[in-house]
């Protein structure tokens, strides 16, 4: 189970990391059923984008979705 302290900083990492990609538009936090989850919002999904974004930070749970 995640609190929202511990996925709130796995956002502000994932921002600082990913805002200078054309691609990012956003991060938020999410509550799941266990806890909370990280949501990252980009323009386009690819190969690229996958490898850079791993699915589970720091023990929180992050998906990634195309707007």
């Amino acid at each position: 189970m995640s609190t929202f302290k511990e996925a709130n900083q796995v956002r502000l990492m994932l921002t600082m990391k990913l805002f200078n990609y054309s691609w990012y538009k956003r991060c938020v936090v999410v509550p799941d059923s266990d806890g909370y989850l990280v949501v990252v919002s980009v323009r386009h999904l690819d190969n690229n984008v996958r490898k850079l974004i791993s699915p589970v930070v720091n023990g929180i749970s992050v998906k990634t979705e195309s707007e």
